[in-house]
């Protein structure tokens, strides 16, 4: 088992965890401009790839370029729809108020989905990009999984609750900042009955944060991701987790 310690390596050389993940190196909000390369899942060398951007800061819109083509703004805490790509090695600029902070090629490749999160560890902007496995859940069921991207609590291990009472209920516990780059499980979606959950996020002293009344449709899947605003120190973000909901199929 990778501790805490393997993930702040990570983080500071930018190097890739695991096969399914791609994590980039990048730039300060400065002038210059940065790259990055990885691997992510393997597969078709030719076809079609599909990427969606999520922009998980709350400094403000980002505007992406995918492989020399404007994709617009992604405003924060939301994400743009899949957007297609021929497979190979492809271009990610992302700019912010007028500079480029992210200049990065990525493997990619066909009849694959993807989720690419935009985010920033003190004055450097990164990627992360993580397979989606679209596959229809079983008949009855939804697929869902949490990624933590709670950028400024990073060093506080957290449980999470998906639960319906008397229905269903799927647990993950001690989850931390960027922890699907150590564990790849973490970026598979796991199978729960569709219906009306609570979403809680603990720890040992209390209840962190909650979202109520969230529906899991019948073959859907969905991404929990776990924010914080960046202008909280680690002992307040810690009491303002935004739990973001978002679907994917």
């Amino acid at each position: 088992m990778k501790t805490f310690y393997n993930i702040m390596l990570i983080l500071l050389l930018g190097f890739t965890a695991c096969t399914k993940v791609v994590d980039s190196n990048s730039t300060s909000t400065g002038s210059g401009t940065g790259t990055g390369t990885g691997t992510g899942s393997t597969g078709n060398t030719t076809g079609t790839a599909n990427i969606r951007f999520y922009n998980v800061m709350d400094y403000g819109n980002v505007n992406v370029t995918l492989n020399g083509v404007g994709q617009g703004d992604v405003a924060i805490y939301y994400s743009t729809a899949y957007k297609q790509v021929a497979a190979g090695s492809r271009n990610i600029k992302v700019t912010f108020g007028g500079n480029t902070i992210i200049d990065v090629y990525v493997d990619v490749f066909g009849d694959k989905y993807y989720s690419c999160f935009i985010y920033r560890v003190g004055y450097n902007w990164r990627i992360s990009l993580v397979a989606d496995d679209l596959t229809t859940p079983s008949a009855g069921k939804a697929g869902i999984r949490v990624l933590d991207f709670r950028t400024q609590a990073y060093f506080n291990y957290v449980n999470v609750r998906v639960i319906s009472v008397g229905l269903d209920q799927l647990d993950y516990s001690n989850r931390n900042f960027l922890d699907h780059l150590s564990y790849d499980t973490y970026t598979t979606f796991k199978q729960v009955a569709a219906g009306t959950y609570n979403i809680n996020v603990f720890n040992d002293s209390a209840t962190l944060s909650s979202k109520t009344g969230v529906a899991l449709g019948n073959g859907k899947i969905y991404s929990v991701i776990l924010m914080t605003q960046a202008d909280l120190v680690a002992s307040e973000a810690l009491k303002y987790i935004n739990i973001d909901f978002s679907t994917l199929k």
